[in-house]
């Protein structure tokens, strides 16, 4: 999902076929009409015969089942589309490395008695940052996941090097408790609505 120049794409191609010999189907998904022309012509010449190119929003795309979904650095709350596709196509792995928290930021308001404390932008850019990827992780624990939010690049590398990986569990919390600790940080920092939230409701 937002598979861009598909770098990601095709190195894992690559290494599912061609290292662990593993029959498999891939699409990679982008709006750029010119990245999904350049990648289509690659995957033909490669002879990645499994491998496709298809030009559509996240939202908009119907990905059916699948194993695993993987988003990269797809803005705001396209994270969201794609974590929500991962999330209903069944697929028994996610991972999406998200940025630009934007929908958080714009709502979020310090808690009481932190005004000064959270005054500087940089600072509540952070705490949106915390906050959504917090609230990811516990509507994906809610759809019946397990979930880990990681540091996967060193940050001289790139400021956005947050990942949350999800895996389907077994046994996971009760809703109810998940829906109360949701509740409470919504309540916390004032806002109002959640992309992905909205969509699972």
């Amino acid at each position: 999902m937002g598979s861009g120049k598909g770098y990601l794409t095709f190195a894992l191609y690559d290494y599912l076929t061609n290292v662990r010999g593993l029959e498999v189907a891939m699409t990679g998904v982008d709006t750029k009409r010119e990245m999904i022309a350049l990648c289509s012509d690659i995957a033909v010449s490669c002879g990645f015969d499994g491998l496709k190119f298809v030009h559509d929003s996240i939202g908009g795309f119907d990905p059916g089942d699948v194993d695993i979904l993987i988003a990269l650095h797809a803005c705001d709350t396209a994270t969201d589309d794609a974590l929500y596709k991962g999330i209903t196509s069944g697929a028994e792995i996610i991972v999406a490395a998200p940025c630009c928290h934007k929908e958080i930021r714009r709502q979020l308001k310090p808690p009481a008695g932190m005004t000064d404390f959270l005054k500087h932008g940089i600072l509540l850019e952070r705490t949106a940052e915390v906050v959504t990827d917090g609230l990811r992780s516990l509507l994906l624990e809610r759809s019946g996941y397990s979930a880990k939010v990681f540091e996967f690049i060193a940050v001289e590398h790139t400021p956005k090097n947050n990942m949350i990986a999800a895996v389907k569990a077994a046994h996971s919390r009760p809703p109810d408790a998940l829906n109360d600790e949701i509740a409470t940080v919504k309540t916390l920092y004032s806002i109002d609505r959640q992309r992905l939230e909205q969509l699972l409701a």
